[in-house]
């Protein structure tokens, strides 16, 4: 089965499969009691997990969400009532920003604490294994030109513009054609890369390949294994050479800057949606935290049959 993106890394999985779902579901509760399963199934499809794998994956899978359900999602409650009010009038850049620190410290708490399970099963990936995962790289790359890459620089701010004007409305609800001119003008006057995007993008997918082939040719250990994982996800986020480091930098700024202009154009109604939609969210993490201290105690009196 296919959860549709393409595998970038590890950390990309935890990520998507982790967060995202408590954030970016209608049906919250549901994805996320069932997130073990689905990320196990979206990586069987992105590599093919034999039997044994299969067994190691369930296992990892079910300790690691145990581990986010009782130790991050009191957090990620908090962050959500913080945006459910500010939400309430435009943001400033420096609260944009913290938002975006605060999620960036949920994803490396998840990076670090997955890594050497990550590890673990890279030292099972056999030859076959991780050809299926650069084939499906490849996939993903094809559907990505096709969708972010037309011929010119107008048409990719078109792209980019249509996209933006769908994530703000499933958002605020419905915007008027001033306010989606606004955007579109907007990202004319500060336009993204998308060229150099698809470049970072290959290149993390580039270094996991030669990673999970460096495991397998030499036989690393996990010890091994984990060390060359660690490198690598220190260095996703901006890469190591100086021109990746100011375009990471600028993309984070860019995307700073749109959301800010983004909530200043908004009107009192669509911040009112806005933030009843993070607060829908937010109550649905708060049950999720319940359900956690029940499942605990269950867990509890079992250990101590």
């Amino acid at each position: 089965m296919s959860l549709s993106k393409p595998l970038q890394t590890i950390k990309i999985t935890v990520i998507g499969c982790l967060f995202l779902l408590i954030t970016a579901c209608s049906a919250v509760r549901f994805v996320y009691n069932q997130g073990d399963t689905l990320v196990r199934w979206w990586i069987d499809d992105h590599i093919g997990l034999n039997a044994e794998q299969e067994i190691l994956t369930r296992e990892l899978l079910e300790q690691q969400f145990w581990w986010h359900r009782t130790e991050q999602l009191a957090d990620i409650s908090k962050t959500l009532e913080k945006l459910r009010l500010q939400l309430k009038r435009p943001l400033s850049s420096d609260e944009v920003n913290q938002f975006s620190e605060d999620l960036k410290k949920f994803i490396y708490a998840i990076a670090k604490k997955t890594t050497p399970d990550a590890a673990k099963i890279f030292t099972t990936l056999q030859s076959n294994q991780i050809d299926a995962m650069q084939k499906r790289m490849q996939k993903g790359n094809e559907k990505f030109v096709k969708e972010w890459l037309p011929p010119n620089i107008e048409k990719q701010n078109k792209v980019r513009a249509d996209k933006v004007i769908d994530r703000v409305e499933w958002l605020f609800g419905s915007i008027n054609k001033e306010q989606e001119e606004k955007i579109r003008q907007h990202i004319k006057n500060n336009p993204l890369d998308m060229n150099m995007v698809y470049q970072e993008r290959l290149r993390r997918q580039k270094d996991l390949i030669k990673i999970a082939r460096t495991i397998h040719q030499n036989k690393l250990n996990q010890q091994q294994a984990e060390e060359l994982l660690t490198v690598y996800m220190k260095n996703f986020e901006y890469g190591t050479t100086k021109e990746q480091q100011e375009f990471g930098k600028r993309r984070n700024a860019l995307g700073v800057q749109l959301s800010v202009f983004i909530t200043q154009i908004m009107n009192d109604e669509q911040r009112k949606y806005a933030s009843g939609r993070v607060e829908t969210w937010a109550l649905d993490v708060q049950e999720l935290i319940k359900e956690s201290s029940v499942l605990a105690a269950k867990r509890s009196a079992l250990q101590n049959r």
